[in-house]
């Protein structure tokens, strides 16, 4: 019943009262006030009610693709439809951020895309493709039509109205250069300062942040320090020594420097050469330093021991096991890995009691050397003394040719069981267990000379690009790629030639595929 009415009822029914019948004329007025005013508000409140759709929304939406991935193709690459490609909505792009494989080819690609199924028309426009040329391919969802991806493509979409069309640019990316590749740019080979004549000895290392190199050349001993090796801040410093040393001997620790004189005497500086300390031991061969801990092998009548300086308590030197270089193996590198609590350290390849050669790598957990490698048959090192190890990475795809990164150890240069210089590069990516002889990229160029007796380093550098295109489509929301990453590079020092020379160079190499930007 309408509002008014109720209340017109009820004061009628109050009317018939004698004492409210003056009163009536006014009870009318404002119950008629306030059914009304009542009305009104209850009208406001009510929803309008609305049959009609804004089909010009839901139109420009269809033309939104979801998303585009390629057909398998096995003669082209397996797995083509694991490849991620990224949809960049507000640009309009689509792309796969990581690039296939060097040498794939793209030039008749199949694909598959979502949009919505009421659009009018899906087209690929091919510009400049080397095959197709100038060529429009309708798409449809059971199309076998190839698209040419070595051209400009663009995807047009039209809704089924005609009133609105979205277009992207598609890119399959191809890598121009092998990821898993080492460059040695012959433009950023340097040399020691300050060498006056020929360099007749060198050897590098590091201590804290810094690099330090002992040098020989005519003006006789010196210190070379450089903090960063991307600098030119070289600083020199003349030492006076007061014994002849090894300088392959020169080794760091944490806190000191150590050098070997010509008869087996320790001697230590914790200022940077200005003074020298007899340690009081003579040993046949400084192995390396292990934090604030000098590993040594000294010889005791016929037996060949470990030892260490400073001792710590309860240290009695052991004898070597059989198959432990007592002489010229690499420099003692440190690793980390998943294996051990404790920091690991490695060495390869040196010249046993017997003056034989061995292929052997050990590895040293701070209190104890173990051996890592098979002692025969495949996968294993050759013979030979004098070589550089490092840790570093090589590249490889995953089955949606992502890039991947894989922890490395190489093993370069050295002299083997024949005399000959060693000039393949060897890899092992299970911390030394097996080794094989690394992938042609990693190999060193022609142009490099052949070395033993060589210090290699890795350091991070901070690499950058700017004007990152932002990635959307692997994940809902919007990423944006970083547009600065550590790169790590090696820094490759000294050595001796195949002539017995000593090389006064300093390479930078660095694996391609840690200087591309990563997708997120």
């Amino acid at each position: 019943m309408p509002i008014l009415n109720v209340f017109v009822v009820t004061l009628q029914v109050v009317f018939k009262h004698s004492t409210m019948k003056r009163y009536f004329l006014i009870y009318l007025v404002m119950a008629a006030m306030v059914a009304m005013n009542l009305q009104s508000c209850n009208k406001k409140d009510e929803p309008e009610s609305s049959t009609s759709t804004d089909y010009t929304v839901y139109s420009s939406a269809s033309t939104m693709v979801s998303s585009f991935s390629l057909k398998d193709n096995s003669k082209i690459l397996a797995n083509l439809s694991n490849v991620k490609f990224a949809i960049d909505q507000e640009r309009g792009l689509i792309y796969n951020a990581d690039s296939l494989p060097k040498g794939t080819r793209v030039n008749a690609l199949c694909v598959d895309l979502t949009c919505a199924s009421t659009v009018s028309s899906r087209q690929f426009i091919v510009k400049n493709g080397s095959v197709q040329g100038d060529t429009t391919i309708t798409f449809t969802s059971s199309s076998r039509d190839s698209i040419d991806f070595t051209g400009d493509v663009t995807l047009r979409i039209i809704s089924r109205d005609g009133n609105h069309t979205r277009d992207y640019k598609v890119s399959v990316n191809v890598h121009k250069l092998n990821p898993d590749t080492i460059t040695w740019p012959e433009s950023q080979r340097r040399e020691l300062p300050d060498v006056n004549g020929t360099l007749t000895a060198s050897k590098t290392v590091a201590l804290d942040d810094s690099f330090v190199s002992l040098v020989h050349d005519a003006d006789g001993y010196a210190l070379l320090a450089i903090d960063t090796l991307m600098n030119e801040g070289w600083e020199k410093k003349t030492l006076a020594l007061p014994f002849t040393p090894q300088v392959k001997s020169f080794t760091a620790t944490s806190d000191a420097i150590y050098l070997l004189d010509t008869n087996g005497e320790l001697f230590k500086s914790t200022n940077l050469g200005t003074d020298w300390t007899d340690c009081g031991v003579a040993w046949q061969t400084i192995v390396g330093g292990y934090d604030n801990k000098l590993l040594g092998v000294m010889r005791d009548g016929e037996q060949f021991k470990h030892d260490e300086y400073p001792r710590s308590q309860g240290f009695v030197p052991s004898q070597v096991p059989q198959g432990f270089p007592v002489t010229a193996m690499s420099q003692l590198v440190m690793a980390s890995n998943e294996w051990t609590s404790q920091q690991q350290a490695m060495i390869a390849g040196g010249v046993l009691s017997s003056g034989a050669l061995t292929n052997n790598v050990w590895g040293y957990d701070g209190k104890r050397w173990g051996l890592l490698n098979q002692s025969g048959g495949a996968n294993v090192l050759p013979k030979l003394h004098d070589a550089v190890l490092l840790k570093y990475y090589t590249c490889t795809f995953d089955d949606s040719y992502s890039l991947v990164k894989r922890h490395t150890w190489m093993v370069m240069g050295g002299v083997l069981e024949n005399g000959s210089y060693n000039t393949v590069t060897y890899t092992s990516v299970d911390q030394g267990l097996h080794w094989n002889t690394g992938s042609t990229g990693v190999q060193k160029p022609d142009y490099m000379p052949s070395f033993l007796g060589a210090q290699a380093f890795t350091v991070v550098r901070r690499t950058s690009r700017s004007n990152a295109p932002r990635l959307l489509g692997y994940n809902p929301g919007q990423i944006t790629p970083l547009t600065e990453w550590d790169s790590p590079y090696v820094y490759l020092f000294g050595g001796y030639g195949d002539s017995g020379n000593a090389l006064n160079n300093v390479w930078e190499g660095v694996l391609t595929g840690v200087t591309y930007r990563p997708v997120y």
